[in-house]
């Protein structure tokens, strides 16, 4: 199985959960921000010679924009290889531990080493139609250019660099209301 991350510290995390330290790729290609044209992306030839040889992929992702980017990218590069085997882990948004603990997380950097292993049994085959719809999303996503992608309720979008502007004022105006005082 060849497993497949989306940032430097989710590779870093990967090879210390022990999953498959051998076998790994780490695309750290910050696809949330800036010009999806100008992006140096990288050669994937020695990786889809292994998934034509019949070596199956495992890609974990999460709604993290990074990382759902990067597994979009990822299914519109290998697209044109129709008999690989992809498998998908995405990461849930909450998990409950077993003393009734809620843990929550944005992506998977976020999640200890030795926490990578209980989410094997999340792994599913990803079917050739949800493969080429990944595809196409990133396809329009490209085409549009706008500066920044986000996930909106599940859904990667592009978006516009304002986005964030009124998360920012929320968090600023009431500090600076706080120091007239």
């Amino acid at each position: 199985m060849i497993e497949i991350v989306f940032g430097r510290g989710t590779g870093s995390i990967l090879k210390s959960a022990g999953i498959s330290e051998k076998y790994s790729y780490c695309f750290d290609l910050s696809l949330s921000v800036g010009n999806l044209m100008e992006k140096n992306y990288p050669d994937l030839t020695k990786l889809r010679t292994r998934a034509e040889n019949g070596e199956p992929l495992r890609v974990w992702y999460s709604q993290d924009p990074d990382e759902m980017a990067g597994f979009f990218w990822l299914m519109s590069e290998l697209e044109d290889l129709e008999d690989i085997q992809i498998h998908g882990i995405e990461l849930p948004s909450y998990y409950e531990c077993t003393n009734g603990d809620v843990i929550i997380w944005d992506r998977w950097e976020e999640v200890s080493p030795e926490e990578w292993p209980r989410f094997l049994s999340k792994e599913n085959l990803l079917p050739r139609n949800f493969r080429r719809g990944c595809a196409l999303e990133w396809k329009e996503i490209v085409w549009e250019d706008a500066p920044l992608r986000a996930v909106v309720n599940g859904k990667l979008v592009s978006a516009s660099e304002k986005l964030y502007d009124c998360f920012l004022r929320k968090d600023v105006e009431p500090a600076q209301h706080r120091k007239r005082r």
